[in-house]
């Protein structure tokens, strides 16, 4: 049996991991199931990284991750502590879910494409077609950003404070103090913003998402802290998280004109498009988890509150579950699934609505834009995410 000192220690801030952390993830994952970082234990077997996500011997890695950051007490801090993202598996946490599992479902997301395909449309509608465009400043920013305020009953004017606010609090995956400052001023400002939407959605009910969640609090199923808190999470994770994805997806799609063609001619092509973007390029490289107890892991013991983090980016290019994994086919099988969203009681709640954001995005720029040309782009990566640096296209007609 190994112990924790002698697995491979993992350099994240190594120049090949940088440059490309798929490739280099799955070497490790051929040598090491499990490694050790300065963050904690690093797993790269896919199988222990489903393990890991899924079990209930580990829970959120967010309560560690908030004292890395060193996030003073604050109004900020005071949310995290309120939020679901500090609750481990039981009964709170599953009190809390369960109204956004039944808005946000399958089903429930559904009944909000027609309205997402509407802002994609209008978002294209202003889209130049004479010039290079910056689309994340253009297109991928705004998309989430106004999809949010459609849910909450807010102007669209109002979009550009959205995005900007959910970059700004997303730095707390940094890991990085000296973001402290401007997450707690952002989270603030985010805060009186909801509590106005709140009211001003109280005194005129509609069929928006906000409505639904003010009916469900009126109905006993969260409180007013509960309510708050759930519209400040949707804001948090809105932008940041599908702006970057949408910009991944356009790179890796319309960088291949073959495919992109083909999605422009069969619409249908484009939900097994995406999926595979999200195993080939994953926004999520990694995600946290704490042990709730002793475990013992591929023969290593790692005691309770100990750092484990499952790479996702590992697990999507591991041969055994995905053949050639360095090799982008939209043909692929369904089955395995990626692990972009998380799975279980910590999966994440808005992944459908996110799917058809990113699949009516897609689908109508395909169409619309079939001579797209990606004519600069940069990405960069930290252990947890990749990131769009610079993405600049002529959309050709």
């Amino acid at each position: 049996m190994s112990t924790l000192t002698d697995l491979p220690v993992i350099d994240f801030d190594a120049p090949d991991y940088r440059a490309d952390p798929m490739r280099t993830l799955q070497r490790l994952a051929a040598r090491y199931p499990l490694g050790r970082s300065k963050r904690g234990i690093e797993v790269f077997d896919y199988d222990l990284c489903r393990h890991t996500i899924l079990h209930r011997a580990f829970g959120t890695g967010h309560p560690r991750l908030m004292d890395v950051l060193g996030l003073p007490e604050s109004p900020a801090l005071s949310y995290k502590r309120q939020s679901i993202s500090f609750h481990n598996r039981g009964e709170e946490r599953r009190r809390l879910r369960v109204p956004l599992t039944t808005l946000m479902g399958p089903e429930g997301s559904e009944r909000f494409r027609t309205d997402i395909r509407e802002v994609v449309r209008a978002t294209l509608d202003d889209l130049p077609t004479d010039r290079p465009v910056d689309l994340i400043a253009e297109l991928c920013d705004r998309i989430p950003s106004r999809v949010y305020c459609y849910w909450v009953g807010a102007p669209m004017e109002d979009a550009e404070f959205i995005s900007r606010a959910s970059h700004s609090v997303q730095q707390v995956h940094t890991r990085n103090p000296e973001t402290a400052a401007e997450v707690v001023r952002s989270f603030a400002d985010l805060r009186d913003f909801v509590d106005v939407q709140i009211e001003r959605q109280r005194a005129a009910l509609s069929d928006n998402l906000l409505s639904d969640l003010i009916r469900a609090r009126d109905a006993g199923h969260l409180n007013d802290q509960d309510l708050r808190n759930w519209v400040v999470k949707l804001a948090e994770a809105n932008t940041d998280n599908s702006s970057h994805q949408i910009a991944i997806a356009v790179i890796e799609l319309a960088s291949r004109p073959e495919i992109w063609a083909e999605l422009g001619r069969d619409p249908a092509l484009v939900p097994k498009a995406l999926n595979e973007v999200m195993r080939y390029h994953p926004r999520s490289l990694s995600t946290s988890r704490e042990t709730l107890e002793d475990v013992t892991l591929d023969g290593v013991d790692i005691p309770k509150g100990t750092a484990v983090f499952p790479n996702i980016g590992a697990a999507h290019w591991n041969p055994a579950y995905f053949p050639e994994p360095e090799r982008f086919d939209i043909h692929r099988p369904e089955k395995p699934a990626h692990l972009n969203f998380g799975g279980g009681i910590f999966s994440c709640i808005g992944r459908f609505a996110v799917t058809i954001e990113l699949e009516e995005v897609l689908g109508q720029m395909a169409r619309r834009y079939p001579d797209l040309r990606v004519t600069r782009s940069g990405f960069s990566h930290s252990p947890m995410f990749t990131s769009v640096t610079d993405l600049e296209v002529v959309l050709g007609g």
